[in-house]
């Protein structure tokens, strides 16, 4: 064999050895110099820098997450070096995966952001992955990883493991004592710098999630029986609920917007709603406060039935329709996915399940057939779920260009992402206008209503996409539309005009219920009539 093959595989045998202390610490260390850049970024920004205290501050959060993740691993090694390993690589690649999403679209991994990376159904999912995430894969967690698994950690005993991770907690605790004088500082930042963490801000946070979970699977709790005005009504009532997806109202026409993106619905008779907050930023959350009576006082995890399904419960015919993912548990007449109406579609032109158009199918025609005297609709959009704004729509809708036609937001210009989003906004608005043309063919008195779960940010102050703390968030992504069509039947039946509808603020996810209430005729003991927006202003 040639000397030259020889010294390779020489080479390649070559492990270099090490004990579990340096070993752990090497990989503390890594994940400080590789990881922490988000955080750095945010604690500099809000420390007492050039002070002395500012400079023990940064130089506290190293220490803290030195010896946290330090008595975490020697603990995991306390059982087996395996595991060490296996939990090193895991760390590694998650971490890997979590900076490229944290540094190119500006997320905060807290609670209610790992809500929805859990609960992004495939076709949302499949819009955040660019090619350039691979070199953030193969650098920062493939090559440690291999390094991981090269290097051979010498044998000691399960005791002197166990003796390291007390000896790092102990450390952990002493330093949190000697530096008390920034407990402030932490307390006041603590969830900007939690979310900002690796790996702890998506597992604690994961964790969270899954307890929340656990919450929202206990029974929900019934809410009071209601009574109707009128037990038959003389006429079919039909109210159309549209929760729309990350539509904000500064893009909107309705409200002054430069652009025309309302150009469809400004045909109609169409009322815009004054502007308002959305509960949240993420759309767990705000759907929870639309569904249910609680309104904006909801948390995510509420345990009260939503409101289809109490619509459900007293006789009204119920139908959901969806192109979007977390939904709270309902009990309804009718569950349907946009692909599997797209699916019953077997006359050319079918709708696209991947768009919201697979949502309006024929809605008229399900509206005719039935023989329900109420019926309550949902439709929860797509809409202009970010980044991939480019594919919410059709390709006849890119009335605005050039376009952004990639996830990497950050990478288009400010003109190329606002066209991408505002063709997204126009083509909802026809969607909506489509609608108004199905309630009206329907012989009946009804109400189409849209709302949007929250708004969305397009770059501004640094901020892409949504799901930012409410504390934090810009108006962007918490100011929302507020739309409302009736046909003249239901004006006349209920004795308001168009202007009567409009409050002097709005609360938009605090009207729904009440105002869905209030459509049907309906009152219990949890009925807020301040909220109903068709009732007769006295």
């Amino acid at each position: 064999m040639p000397k030259d093959a020889c010294s390779v595989k020489n080479i390649l045998k070559w492990r270099p050895k090490t004990n579990v202390f340096i070993f752990v610490f090497s990989i503390t260390a890594g994940n400080l110099a590789l990881f922490q850049r988000p955080l750095l970024n945010y604690g500099t920004s809000v420390s007492a820098l050039p002070e002395p205290e500012g400079w023990l501050q940064i130089f506290s959060l190293q220490m803290v997450q030195y010896f946290l993740l330090a008595a975490i691993l020697f603990l995991v090694a306390t059982f087996s070096i395996t595991a060490l390993k296996m939990l090193g690589s895991l760390f590694a690649v998650s971490n890997a995966a979590a900076l490229y999403f944290m540094l190119n679209y500006n997320m905060e991994l807290d609670r209610t952001m790992i809500a929805n990376i859990l609960s992004t159904d495939r076709n949302e999912a499949t819009g955040l992955w660019h090619f350039s995430i691979l070199l953030y894969l193969f650098v920062l967690g493939i090559l440690p990883t291999l390094f991981i698994w090269w290097v051979e950690v010498r044998r000691s005993t399960w005791l002197l493991r166990l003796l390291g991770s007390l000896v790092s907690f102990v450390v952990l605790v002493a330093w949190l004592y000697m530096s008390s004088s920034t407990w402030l500082w932490y307390d006041q930042h603590a969830s900007r710098m939690g979310s900002k963490i690796l790996p702890w801000s998506y597992v604690v946070n994961t964790a969270r999630h899954f307890n929340k979970i656990a919450l929202n699977n206990r029974d929900q709790t019934l809410l009071p029986d209601a009574v109707f005005d009128d037990v038959t009504p003389m006429r079919k009532a039909v109210v159309l609920l549209v929760i729309g997806e990350a539509t904000r109202a500064e893009s909107f026409s309705h409200y002054g917007y430069a652009r025309d993106t309302n150009e469809f619905t400004e045909t109609t008779s169409m009322t815009a709603l004054p502007i308002g907050f959305s509960c949240s930023t993420n759309t767990i959350s705000s759907t929870a406060c639309i569904l249910t009576h609680e309104g904006s006082e909801a948390s995510s995890h509420t345990k009260f039935e939503p409101l289809p399904s109490y619509l459900t419960r007293f006789g009204i015919e119920t139908i959901y329709r969806t192109n979007n993912s977390g939904p709270p548990p309902v009990k309804v007449t009718t569950y349907e996915r946009a692909d599997e109406i797209a699916q019953r579609c077997t006359k050319a032109p079918c709708p696209r399940p991947e768009l919201d158009e697979a949502l309006n199918w024929k809605l008229a025609d399900t509206l005719t057939a039935s023989t329900s005297d109420r019926i309550f609709v949902t439709l929860h959009q797509s809409g202009s779920h970010g980044p991939s704004y480019y594919s919410k729509y059709p390709e006849a809708f890119a009335h605005f260009k050039p376009e952004c036609k990639t996830v990497q937001v950050s990478k288009c210009s400010k003109e190329e992402l606002s066209n991408a989003y505002d063709n997204s906004i126009r083509y909802t608005d026809f969607l909506l206008t489509d609608l108004i043309a199905q309630l009206k063919s329907v012989d009946a008195d009804t109400v189409l209503i849209y709302v949007s779960d929250h708004g969305q940010s397009l770059g501004e102050s640094g901020f892409y996409l949504h799901g930012a703390p409410n504390a934090v968030a810009p108006k962007q992504q918490r100011e929302i539309p507020f739309l409302v069509w009736m046909s003249d039947g239901f004006k006349a039946r209920k004795g308001i005009t168009d202007a009567d509808i409009i409050p002097a603020v709005t609360f938009p996810h605090d009207i729904p219920f009440h105002s869905v209430m209030g459509a049907f005729g309906m009152k219990s003991d949890i009925y807020k009539p301040e909220f109903n927006i068709f009732r007769v202003k006295k």
